[in-house]
């Protein structure tokens, strides 16, 4: 029995922020690309050259298919987008079981095994909070800026520190983890704000995911997807929550296109077992 389509599968994700577009053949990812627009008319432009290039009858959504155009709601195949994050972050990571955290604009978390997606939690907090709050506090609404920012920068001068509190240690917080975010502001640049705004984040998501891979034993297992898992300081952030909590955080290539590759995925593996 074959174990891909004859055909490559066009994949579109349709998020709050972004529009994801990705090419799949034979089970890899081929081609991808994304459009800070979500709107139909935008979307039915790469739609249609997608469909005249490749000429293919295998044409996968996820995401929000409100208002979506008739003569497309008539070719795609709608498939749910906790089935596109687990079956997408699983994949990329080359886990059959695992915690798979899409942090978009804002974060879910998915646990994958079997072939089988459940979900498990999740926070608005997310790349909607960085480009919000990073408008707001430091006039910058581009993540890669506020990254950069950021790595100069200390939310230690705007944190309230178990140190601040006067303790070495409280349970298994250490004197230099986080009491309260933005709660003792002892700077206002730039850097040291980006900081705060991504420490903010990091740690919510962190933690939460942390609780949930506890949950369902996946300690070891998990998958950090979305576009703000390129972030180096909300890397460094979630590693250091993985040492407080004892769990691991991977970081697989592609992590921006995971739900749009995983969509494809979940549709090449339901008509290859049906």
């Amino acid at each position: 029995m074959a174990t891909h389509l004859d055909k490559p599968i066009i994949g579109m994700d349709r998020g709050a922020s972004f529009t994801d577009f990705a090419i799949i053949e034979s089970g890899c990812l081929k081609t991808s690309f994304s459009l800070e627009n979500r709107s139909w008319e935008t979307i039915s432009t790469s739609y249609a050259r997608l469909s005249a290039e490749y000429e293919t009858d295998h044409i996968v959504f996820s995401g929000c298919a409100t208002g979506m155009p008739d003569a497309m709601q008539k070719r795609v195949n709608i498939i749910a987008e906790i089935d596109a994050i687990g079956f997408g972050g699983a994949s990329l990571a080359d886990s059959r079981n695992c915690v798979v955290v899409s942090i978009g604009t804002g974060t879910a978390i998915v646990h994958f095994t079997r072939n089988r997606t459940q979900h498990a939690g999740g926070s608005g907090v997310g790349g909607g909070t960085i480009k919000g709050l990073g408008s707001l506090i430091c006039g910058l609404e581009d993540p890669v800026q506020i990254d950069a920012l950021a790595m100069k920068g200390r939310a230690s001068n705007l944190n309230l520190t178990i140190s601040d509190l006067g303790y070495e240690e409280i349970s298994f917080l250490g004197a230099d983890m986080t009491a309260s975010n933005f709660a003792a502001v002892k700077s206002k640049t730039p850097e040291d704000l980006a900081a705060g705004i991504l420490c903010l984040v990091g740690e919510t998501v962190g933690i939460i995911s942390s609780i949930c891979a506890r949950e369902l034993n996946c300690r070891e297992n998990i998958v950090v997807v979305g576009k703000v898992a390129g972030s180096t300081y909300i890397r460094q952030v979630l590693n250091k929550v993985g040492e407080l909590y004892q769990t691991k955080f991977h970081y697989p290539e592609n992590p921006g296109f995971a739900t749009v590759y995983g969509a494809a995925l979940k549709y090449e593996y339901d008509r290859m077992t049906a």
